[in-house]
């Protein structure tokens, strides 16, 4: 059967991730003396823009960092006042694009924290003017290093490491370190984890991990979201997903999920999904209970979560599935095939690009449900046999679409050894629906399609099929699955899980 893009239904490619899906901002929207997104962006001569409460609190303490051309190292006077002129333009580019990506709104930095971070940037000597006891200086030399190219030879990846390693861990086990210096630790790890592979693969080792787990649970937002989003860099590169679930690092994420900050919870999904693209890891995440936070931010009932926030979570859900033991958990999950058919029918006129991908996602999940006994027992539970006939009936699942096959597939699969199916399947129309296709040129789907009719007709179902059809092999309560629905079932090998721009879909 045509799948409307020229290749037969078994050699449809696993659905890549949107390739809209960002949370990495551009360059100019971060401060160049914090690294964090600019709230109250202002530019001071001779053009420069900087975080509003940053560049007061450089003025203040008449320090000029390396990133900023201004000279601010006599002290800021009434005669001759620091000029700050806000930039609008950027400012509102910045807003437009948290509300693109469904983020929330940069909170400006407070004076202490500003302080904080400036005191870091600080030589010694002058951090002990400043009254404040010394703290590791978190990867401030990597970053003056990066400021000052031509001056001091570039370290190589071995080298930026291991000495990004010890100088996170000196924060992270210092007594009485501050959340603002937890924050600037995994801030300064994010960004490394977002700029080199190599330097990725490097610091993924079981004692980094073990301290990143603390920091994802941190009652401040800067700590968590760097934290999460770190943890999503990691899991980028395909040797380090395992090591990170084996270092305990799913438990937290499942409270991020359930709890956390907004967008320590997009990046949380994100990592879900992932790490769920390893075979190896599909089960734990199942155990460790990431399935019923995933469905509630799937089905858009956790605070206001965006697109990109539901696909993320989506993904990690079909991959998830993908587990036979976590077909079962999901579909025991309270709500959660009502909650996947409400995706299926869902409509945004606002947004239907981005809905239409949800539907997708929801068909492909029920149709991984359809394989095993309680799945089948859920879904016709909740209606799912009227629900699909209405999807293909309605154009949700347009003819030859891959949409339209998952949806046969999942009649195909609730139709395996159920009388109950037979009703059902009468009083929904499911032969108006199949009908069309059982008829058409050939393909799995279509012989799935006549299989489904003849046991809603309770026929004979032993007649021969093409060589295109049904190949005997076995879902795991035994009845034969074709080839074609294989292929959704089990994605391919990727020996990188990278997208264009470096990630699942991007990197944080």
């Amino acid at each position: 059967m045509a799948t409307g893009t020229g290749r037969p239904w078994w050699a449809l490619p696993f659905p890549s991730p949107p390739p809209s899906f960002t949370a990495d901002p551009p360059e100019e929207f971060l401060c160049p003396i914090s690294g964090s997104l600019m709230a109250d962006p202002v530019v001071v001569p001779p053009g420069q823009t900087f975080e509003r409460a940053c560049i007061q609190a450089c003025a203040a303490l008449a320090f000029s960092p390396p990133a900023v051309a201004a000279d601010l190292a006599a002290p800021v006077s009434s005669s001759t006042p620091l000029v700050l002129v806000p930039n609008v333009a950027l400012r509102t580019a910045i807003l437009n694009w948290c509300d693109r990506l469904g983020l929330p709104h940069p909170a400006p930095l407070s004076p202490g924290t500003a302080h904080d971070i400036v005191r870091r940037l600080m030589p010694p000597q002058r951090e002990d003017q400043s009254s404040k006891s010394q703290r590791p200086q978190v990867a401030s030399s990597v970053r003056v290093r990066r400021q000052s190219v031509g001056f001091v030879q570039e370290p190589s990846p071995n080298q930026r490491g291991d000495a990004l390693e010890e100088e996170i861990m000196a924060v992270l086990g210092a007594e009485g370190a501050t959340p603002a210096e937890q924050a600037s630790a995994m801030a300064s790890l994010r960004q490394a984890t977002r700029k080199n592979k190599e330097v990725s693969r490097q610091l993924c080792t079981p004692r980094l991990l073990a301290a990143l787990r603390p920091m994802l649970l941190s009652a401040d937002a800067g700590v968590q979201v760097n934290a999460a989003a770190a943890v999503v860099n990691l899991s980028l590169e395909p040797e380090n997903k395992v090591r990170i679930v084996r270092s305990g690092a799913v438990s937290p994420l499942v409270d991020v999920l359930r709890g956390g900050h907004p967008e320590a919870r997009d990046h949380a999904a994100g990592a879900m999904y992932s790490l769920a693209v390893e075979d190896e890891n599909r089960a734990a995440i199942g155990v460790l209970g990431a399935i019923p936070p995933l469905l509630e931010l799937f089905a858009g009932a956790a605070g206001a979560a965006g697109y990109r926030a539901r696909r993320e979570a989506g993904m990690a859900l079909y991959h998830v599935s993908l587990s036979v033991m976590n077909r079962s958990k999901i579909a025991r999950a309270p709500g959660a095939v009502r909650t996947l058919l409400a995706a299926a029918e869902a409509r945004d006129r606002s947004n239907e690009a981005d809905a239409a991908a949800l539907r997708r996602l929801a068909v492909m999940i029920l149709a991984n449900l359809a394989g095993c006994p309680d799945g089948r027992a859920a879904l016709m539970d909740c209606g799912a046999v009227a629900a699909v006939v209405r999807l293909m009936l309605n154009g949700s699942a347009a003819p030859g679409s891959a949409e339209e096959e998952y949806c046969i597939s999942t009649l195909y699969g609730m139709s395996r050894g159920s009388m109950r199916f037979r009703g059902l399947a009468r009083a929904a129309g499911v032969e108006a629906a199949l009908q069309p296709v059982a008829e058409g040129d050939g393909g799995v789907g279509r012989d799935m399609a006549r299989r489904t009719l003849r046991a809603m007709r309770e026929e004979d179902d032993d007649a021969p099929v093409t060589a295109t059809g049904l190949l005997g092999r076995q879902w795991d309560d035994g009845s034969v699955v074709s080839e074609g629905l294989v292929s959704i079932r089990r994605p391919p090998h990727r020996s990188n899980y990278a997208g264009p721009s470096g990630s699942n879909t991007t990197q944080f």
